[in-house]
């Protein structure tokens, strides 16, 4: 079954990164180089703030209950962070396919601009 779950995961990431680029190639069409260079930030940033904002409590109760929480035992605190890298780790390959559009788009822009 864990194969199967990964082989699904992968498909789902894959449909995305094709997505993006059909999503890119429409975009480039209807606006240039400056909508991948839009497209681009937007992913990024999306990326970065769902890797910071993963379980962190902000303006709550939920940051006082983390507070008065009792300590955890390293063994949990390891296990929770393994956890959270696992669960996070597609978000860096999706980062950096935004940072990638987004320095294709200001280097066509300016290749645009300047040729």
């Amino acid at each position: 079954m864990r194969g199967r779950a990964g082989e699904i995961a992968n498909a789902v990431a894959w449909a995305v990164v094709l997505l993006l680029a059909c999503l890119a190639v429409v975009v480039a069409d209807v606006l240039g180089f400056v909508g991948v260079f839009i497209l681009g930030l937007m992913t990024w940033v999306i990326c970065t703030h769902v890797e910071l904002d993963d379980e962190t409590p902000t303006a709550s109760i939920a940051v006082f209950r983390a507070r008065l929480s009792p300590e955890r035992s390293p063994e949990h605190r390891a296990a929770a962070q393994a956890d959270r890298q696992h669960r996070l780790s597609p978000l860096r390959f999706y980062r950096w396919c935004g940072v990638a559009l987004t320095a294709i788009g200001a280097v066509g822009f300016a290749w645009q601009r300047w040729m």
